[in-house]
């Protein structure tokens, strides 16, 4: 009797144990049975093929191939969306019996991908070209076409140009641009063999190019050059030539140079030969040196000079002391210079002698304190029909000479902050540019009020007297990723009151309208801050300007920009272009 007892107690023990395995399972199935969710199904797809036409101005017809257009024929129309570069295109027709959909493109449109929206999803398609008043001009440093026909440009340069600058001599043209490069289209050497037949380096930092079609000009034959980043050239009145100038301690490997010097048209630094100090009077070939004509300059870069209404050359920089060439005292070996603390602005004859008049306390007989914080850009305007005006500094300063400036000063005739200047800003300014024909300076930097006056994204554009000019109002500014700092790094004012705005932000909204518009780091507006018709057809740039210059393309207006940016209208750049500003 026990031993069947036993034999049923483990029977039930196994029944219980396979039912409760039973409902594991079972129960087991239920908490999994949704970890995969069904497929979601995917409706259409583009072909890959290039749309119909692959370029069109605004109201062009075009089609793109597209597999799984049945799809979509039973749908709502609002659950269907096509957009060109973020902004929606009408349909036209979806026709799945050719596998074409037909948009049309938008008024506001600009260069970029195509995209259908079904419901809560994207698909993404081709890049279609919008054509507009703003191309990129392929005549300007065009080296050959490729096995498909297709144009190629140069590389460009391999750093920033910081600076481009135009010359007119006669009917002869030519411009020069300058900057932290060392190669301008991979090229080996930039200069003409010498005499002896010799190439020089590839160091450069300053080009003379053709304005017609961007080829180097090998009459500027400056040898080595620069040793560093050249930050501009300052046309002389007493001498032939310039003064260029930035941070470099070298010009053709000759020394003597303090981050600034002159040199001739040619390229050639002006120089004199030198006795200078010999301590062995048995090697005579040390008791003469070349040497820079120019004898002054800075112990640190120079970021702008600029000649004044008495021909001195005014500098501005972070440097601390003036620095003189003194060569009785060198040798061949070592240039001797006399010190002179000049802190950050600084006025010079046309041989480098220092002006102590100029940023000097006669009542102390001292040399002031300069600014408390960085100096980050100048300008000069004009006076009058006189392009010799007073100089605007910009900075992170709010005290000049311990006179209260905030990041903002007019200088006047002895380098001291003019009082008659009232502007001022409650952040940085780290770039001013001027326009000496609308004569309206812009000011950008991380400010969020200028004279008092709100302005989030940190642009003004003002008077010469330093008041702000309510005409131009900036619209909104959006921008998709997490990166902080400026939204503006570069505005500069065209002679025709448009404005060329450079930053970083993926969409703008006008003054007075409703919807954003996708505008890519780069738009021209129109001198009221609303976006120009016809001037914002392109795509997407990646970069910073520096710098622009107005120009030609044979005879229609055109545009050169230069900075450090890779990516122009969804193509690949150097940090310079010429841009059309008017239909081909």
């Amino acid at each position: 009797m026990n031993q069947l007892s036993n034999s049923m107690r483990l029977s039930t023990a196994l029944v219980l144990l396979l039912l409760a395995g039973a409902y594991c399972s079972k129960k087991n199935r239920e908490s999994f049975s949704g970890a995969y969710k069904p497929a979601v199904k995917s409706y259409v797809k583009f072909s890959g093929a290039a749309p119909m036409p692959g370029s069109g101005f605004s109201g062009t017809l075009v089609k793109f191939k597209v597999a799984g257009l049945d799809s979509l024929v039973h749908l709502a129309p609002g659950d269907v969306q096509f957009l060109l570069n973020g902004i929606e295109a009408k349909i036209e027709q979806i026709s799945p019996s050719d596998s074409t959909i037909t948009i049309v493109v938008p008024d506001n449109a600009s260069s970029g991908a195509a995209t259908i929206v079904v419901k809560d999803r994207m698909y993404f398609g081709p890049q279609f070209k919008v054509k507009g008043d703003v191309w990129l001009d392929s005549t300007f440093n065009r080296l050959a076409n490729d096995q498909q026909g297709n144009i190629v440009l140069g590389a460009g340069t391999n750093n920033t140009i910081t600076r481009i600058y135009q010359e007119d001599i006669g009917t002869v043209q030519s411009i020069y641009i300058m900057g932290n490069f060392t190669q301008y289209n991979n090229l080996p050497s930039y200069d003409a063999p010498s005499a002896t037949g010799v190439i020089p380096s590839r160091r450069s930092y300053v080009l003379k190019l053709n304005p017609a079609d961007g080829a180097i000009k090998t009459d500027f034959a400056k040898g080595a050059g620069p040793s560093g980043i050249v930050m501009g050239l300052l046309p002389l009145t007493q001498y032939p030539g310039y003064l260029i100038y930035g941070d470099f301690a070298l010009y053709n490997n000759r020394d003597g140079v303090n981050n600034m010097t002159r040199i001739y048209t040619n390229g050639m630094m002006d120089s004199v030969v030198q006795n200078v100090y010999n301590p062995n009077p048995l090697e005579p070939q040390y008791n003469v040196d070349t040497l820079p004509a120019f004898i002054g300059g800075f112990n640190d870069g120079v970021l702008k000079a600029f000649l004044d209404k008495n021909r001195r050359i005014i500098s501005v920089g972070n440097f601390l002391n003036h620095r003189k060439n003194l060569y009785n005292l060198s040798t061949y070996t070592n240039v001797v210079r006399q010190i002179t603390y000049m802190p950050n602005v600084g006025a010079m004859d046309q041989n480098g002698n220092l002006d102590t008049t100029y940023n000097y306390d006669r009542t102390r007989g001292q040399v002031l304190k300069g600014a408390n914080e960085k100096i980050t850009d100048a300008v000069q305007i004009r006076d009058g029909n006189s392009p010799y005006g007073k100089i605007i500094v910009v900075g992170g300063f709010t005290a000049f000479n311990n006179i209260p400036v905030q990041r903002i000063m007019m200088l006047d005739d002895n380098g001291q902050p003019d009082p008659s200047f009232k502007a001022r800003a409650n952040g940085a300014i780290n770039r001013i540019t001027y326009n000496p024909v609308t004569r309206k300076l812009l000011v950008m930097g991380i400010f969020t009020e200028f004279n008092g006056v709100a302005t989030p994204t940190g642009i003004a554009m003002i008077n010469e007297d330093g008041t702000t000019d309510f005409s131009f109002t900036i619209g909104e500014l959006a921008r998709t990723n997490s990166f902080g700092g400026n939204w503006i790094s570069y505005a500069g004012q065209l002679n025709d009151g448009k404005i060329v705005i450079g930053g970083s932000f993926d969409k703008y909204k006008s003054p007075g309208t409703e919807n954003f518009v996708t505008r890519q780091n780069f738009m021209i507006l129109n001198a009221d801050g609303t976006l120009a018709a016809g001037l914002n057809n392109t795509g997407a740039m990646s970069g910073t300007i520096f710098d622009i210059l107005e120009t030609k393309s044979g005879a229609k207006r055109a545009l050169l920009l230069v900075g450090n940016f890779n990516l122009f209208d969804n193509e690949t750049v150097g940090n310079i272009i010429r841009i059309g500003l008017e239909p081909k």
